[in-house]
């Protein structure tokens, strides 16, 4: 089924945790136009292993994604892609997709958060049918208020280091680090 569909690219802009569902957080996801954002809600483990993963930290045991990364890099296989299919009965649905020393690709069933957790380890692309994003894509105005502006790159330094003020006073350091990164590739470009 996914070769009929027009799979687009997705990418973790901010994870932080949810005002309407406590020990939940939010993660939410962008295309690569910066044009459609959607959310996920995860649970707290799924949360701090895909935070470990994005800042890389290393843990002094590994945590259950990075054993799983462990095994599957003793059999010379690695993950492939995730993708998330489909939403049924407001849970997304998604599959992992694993390519073996042998070349063949195996698919396997995974819940949202565990595929983009081991994604993040084995640094491989998120997809999503681009007719399923465009269906749960969330309006921007409830996030980046009066403002239309959801690119970094269409801030000011001055307003970057604003925003990374404000996301630090709310102990929102998902974007922290987003925004931080934004700030060092503007001074790398402006040096």
């Amino acid at each position: 089924m996914k070769d009929t569909l027009e799979l687009v690219e997705v990418f973790i802009v901010a994870m932080s945790p949810s005002t309407n569902f406590p020990g939940k957080f939010a993660l939410i996801l962008e295309d690569l136009d910066k044009k459609n954002r959607f959310p996920l809600l995860i649970g707290e483990a799924e949360a701090l292993s895909i935070g470990v993963a994005l800042e890389q930290i290393k843990t002094q045991r590994p945590l259950t994604h990075d054993l799983f990364f462990d095994v599957v890099s003793l059999f010379h296989a690695k993950v492939e892609y995730v993708w998330i299919k489909e939403i049924k009965d407001n849970i997304f649905k998604s599959e992992i997709v694993f390519k073996t020393a042998e070349r063949k690709e195996l698919c396997v069933d995974s819940r949202t958060s565990d595929a983009i957790a081991l994604a993040l380890r084995f640094d491989s692309p998120i997809l999503i049918p681009k007719q399923l994003l465009e269906e749960q894509r969330i309006d921007m105005d409830i996030y980046v208020g009066e403002s239309k502006r959801t690119a970094f790159s269409s801030y000011t330094m001055e307003e970057l280091e604003n925003l990374l003020q404000k996301v630090l006073e709310k102990e929102d350091y998902q974007s922290a680090v987003r925004i931080r990164e934004a700030i060092a590739k503007r001074k790398n470009i402006n040096n």
